[in-house]
């Protein structure tokens, strides 16, 4: 029996593991001392605690990891995403301690997930914004001279947002450098930067990529471009933006840059889009977060792509039988300060998501769960689908109306928000949505602004056993009430 470790934490684990075990495959974990009481250590057929609370001391330790590996007689390795999804030493001691790496080979990270030399390789085939690597300050400032502000700080081995800035000046450039070299640093362990032309208010859109020794396929594209601090929060499929032309175009660069790359197993070419011209801007070279939305309009578990590519069997599906139906749309729950987004730690009272066909949940949350501060915020992932974008979206705003998370503040107010903005109901809208989004209603806004502003207060009161949580009542039973009573629901 093939024993697959899955070398992360939360809800990946639980996807993952689902797919191992319909592919007769024996899934098993690892977690920190934070998440003893997580429920994918409970999932797996068994998980060994490889001690501390930081990343940098648990699922970053690549020794730990292949130590535990090593003891649970484990065959392969899925590194989920984040963590150490894109990291080509990792990859590397897989292969010289014996383990199936399930994602690109370390030749295809040497490009794919060195963003600078991703970005060499795509010029030869796809537009791409001026820009490249700096060592130092001064070498940024003058190339932002020369291409002109504003531009982007990069880490070359980053993702999600970590190190990021947008800098309109020489004066912001000097200020965040430092920060965004010690910030990539910290998430990534490396502080290599690079320069590139900040192009304004683009659309994000990813085409999803799956390939083997000598097939690659696209599965269509998916829309990211509702981002707060340059981390989606919203995403959907097909986009409403592109023509067919421009996604026939799009989709064959991807597969051009991929082939070029040698790419192997699952990832994303990720462009940015604006007045009908795209631009290649990185690799992902991992599963993403929102690849469910995908796996509904396409009926394709990529999670089970991976392994078999992983494992040699190769990709089973060709082009020509990849099929899109319907709308799908992904909402990112998170534990946060709907206001702010600032993270808000703390224990999960309640926890009742929305059941409706449909609609799908990945999610490793459950009522008493302690949310650990050490860790990105997600908390679940709510996916629906239906035959045509309209009715997805109404069948989002019922899920995120009977969703209930009590204890902790979530980002669904923003959600619900999100989804009754006319710009999101045209899909007219860019990275610059939230910017000028509005609460869905104002006077709900004013309480629930109120409410969190006495936080401290709010935690005092959720101490008593009769409590009932102030957000929930001030700012989500009211918006299920107007909904309701509008004849929205359906």
């Amino acid at each position: 029996m093939v024993k697959v470790l899955i070398a992360n934490r939360g809800e990946i684990v639980l996807r993952v593991a689902r797919t191992c075990r319909k592919l007769g495959l024996k899934p098993y974990g690892i977690y920190s001392d934070a998440d003893k009481e997580s429920l994918h250590v409970k999932y797996c057929e068994d998980a060994l605690n490889i001690g501390g609370n930081l990343p940098s001391e648990s699922y970053l330790r690549m020794d730990k990891i292949i130590d535990a590996a090593k003891k649970l007689g484990c065959d392969m390795i899925h590194p989920g995403y984040g963590f150490l999804a894109e990291n080509l030493q990792f990859s590397e001691l897989c292969r010289k301690e014996g383990f199936i790496f399930v994602g690109p080979s370390p030749e295809a990270l040497t490009l794919s997930g060195d963003k600078a030399m991703a970005r060499e390789v795509a010029s030869r085939i796809a537009p791409i914004l001026p820009g490249k690597e700096v060592s130092k300050e001064s070498d940024a400032l003058s190339l932002a001279e020369k291409i002109g502000y504003p531009v982007i700080l990069k880490a070359v081995k980053g993702g999600g947002g970590r190190g990021l800035r947008i800098v309109k000046s020489p004066d912001e450039l000097s200020r965040l450098f430092i920060s965004s070299q010690n910030e990539a640093m910290m998430s990534f362990g490396s502080n290599r930067l690079y320069v590139e032309k900040y192009l304004e208010h683009p659309r994000h859109i990813e085409v999803q990529i799956l390939a083997d020794s000598s097939n690659v396929i696209h599965l269509w594209e998916r829309e990211c471009s509702i981002q707060r601090r340059h981390q989606k929060l919203i995403e959907e499929t097909p986009s409403p933006a592109l023509t067919k032309d421009i996604r026939n175009r799009m989709t064959t660069t991807a597969l051009a840059i991929a082939r070029e790359m040698k790419y192997n197993n699952a990832g994303t070419v990720e462009f940015l889009f604006k007045g009908g011209d795209f631009y290649f801007m990185e690799v992902n070279s991992r599963i993403q977060v929102e690849h469910p939305i995908t796996e509904e309009v396409m009926g394709v578990d990529i999670v089970e792509q991976q392994l078999n590519i992983a494992s040699g069997a190769g990709l089973q599906i060709k082009q020509q039988n990849v099929k899109s139906r319907g709308h799908a749309i992904e909402c990112r729950i998170n534990a946060e300060h709907p206001i702010s987004f600032a993270p808000f730690p703390g224990t999960v009272t309640k926890f009742v998501p929305p059941t409706e066909e449909g609609v799908r949940v990945d999610t490793a949350l459950y009522s008493g769960y302690s949310i650990p501060p050490f860790y990105d915020s997600l908390i679940a992932k709510l996916i629906c689908f239906d035959e045509d974008r309209d009715r997805a979206i109404e069948k989002m705003k019922r899920a995120l109306l009977s969703f209930r998370i009590s204890g902790i503040p979530s980002t669904i107010p923003f959600h619900i928000s999100a989804l009754h903005d006319e710009r999101f109901l045209r899909g007219d809208y860019d990275t610059s949505f939230i910017e000028e989004l509005k609460p869905f209603s104002s006077h709900d806004g004013e309480m629930a602004a109120a409410v969190l502003s006495q936080l401290p207060r709010k935690v005092q009161f959720l101490k008593r056993d009769d409590a009932k949580d102030p957000w929930m009542r001030s700012r989500f039973d009211r918006m299920q009430h107007d909904y309701l009573l509008s004849g929205w629901s359906r």
